[in-house]
């Protein structure tokens, strides 16, 4: 079958679109899995990079499922092809019709023939194992996905955990900070109000080291908010991904069972429709030696 000889090409550009998406999934799954652990730090030069890939991964997935769309319609005209072939078993071909015009027995004869030894098992066969490929395709990506959107939902939670952390880092610092401007003021007033050199030295000391405190937090506060925004970017970023793979689990499941299914269907259909053109052909044939017969008798009468 030409038609289905054809789907060799499709489906080898089909597998290739399936692997250069895995290969992008498995990447930002990888960064995912990095983000979730906690002494690992990632700049916003790597979200760029990272949302420009999610990004790819999405418009790849839309690619993907167009090339399988193809691959499903392109078998639905393979099987309308086989029915095209069961509607031909219906009537007399150019060549038979030519025959009946000097004998109309010799017709009949030749397309009972023709049907009894009719067998699309070859093109079912083929059309079998072409579906099965498909379904191979379809069976092995959600595999990926399946094994990537379990790992990739857990550090997408440990990230969000990890978020909470800093947050809670956050408001601890910024707690200490409001504790020590006070504290900064007071200590300022008592260095302007000491009367002897020792007081103001051991005032001054303490401002110091509340002093170096102070800007030591001020910089910690700077760090966490920092980490804090470019977790909740990456979190919103890496939540669109972890969807986009639940989707496609659900897009993979749903053209699994439906190719497997209309596969079976058409196979037991063309088959009892093989079955049938052949009863009707042998009784086509009983009938007409039963009639010959009848016409025998009477004469013989």
């Amino acid at each position: 079958m030409a038609t289905l000889q054809n789907f060799d090409a499709e489906i080898a550009r089909t597998k290739q679109v399936v692997e250069d998406m895995r290969t992008k999934i498995e990447q930002s799954g990888t960064v995912l899995d990095t983000l979730a652990q906690a002494d690992k730090k990632i700049g916003d030069a790597n979200f760029d990079i990272e949302t420009a890939r999610i990004e790819d991964v999405l418009k790849q997935q839309k690619v993907m499922e167009g090339n399988i769309a193809d691959l499903i319609i392109g078998l639905e005209d393979a099987t309308n092809v086989f029915g095209a072939e069961f509607e031909s078993m219906k009537s007399y071909t150019g060549w038979e019709n030519f025959v009946g015009v000097f004998s109309e027995q010799r017709k009949q004869r030749m397309r009972t023939d023709r049907v009894r030894n009719m067998s699309l098992a070859g093109n079912l066969q083929e059309l079998l194992a072409k579906s099965d490929t498909i379904v191979g395709i379809l069976k092995a990506q959600k595999q990926i996905l399946d094994q990537r959107y379990k790992t990739s939902e857990t550090s997408l939670s440990q990230v969000i955990e990890r978020r909470k952390t800093t947050m809670s880092n956050l408001e601890a610092v910024q707690k200490r900070i409001e504790e020590l401007n006070p504290l900064l003021l007071d200590i300022e007033n008592k260095i302007a109000a000491s009367t002897t050199q020792k007081e103001r030295t051991e005032l001054e000391g303490e401002r110091s080291k509340m002093a170096t405190e102070y800007n030591e937090k001020q910089a910690k506060e700077q760090e966490l908010l920092a980490e804090s925004q470019t977790l909740e970017r990456y979190t919103s970023m890496f939540q669109t991904f972890v969807d986009s793979l639940n989707n496609q689990i659900a897009a993979q499941s749903t053209l699994i069972n439906k190719l497997t299914i209309d596969t079976e269907q058409r196979i037991v259909l063309y088959k009892a429709l093989e079955d049938s053109l052949k009863t009707a052909a042998q009784q086509d044939v009983a009938h007409k030696i039963n009639t010959l017969g009848s016409q025998v008798d009477n004469t013989a009468e």
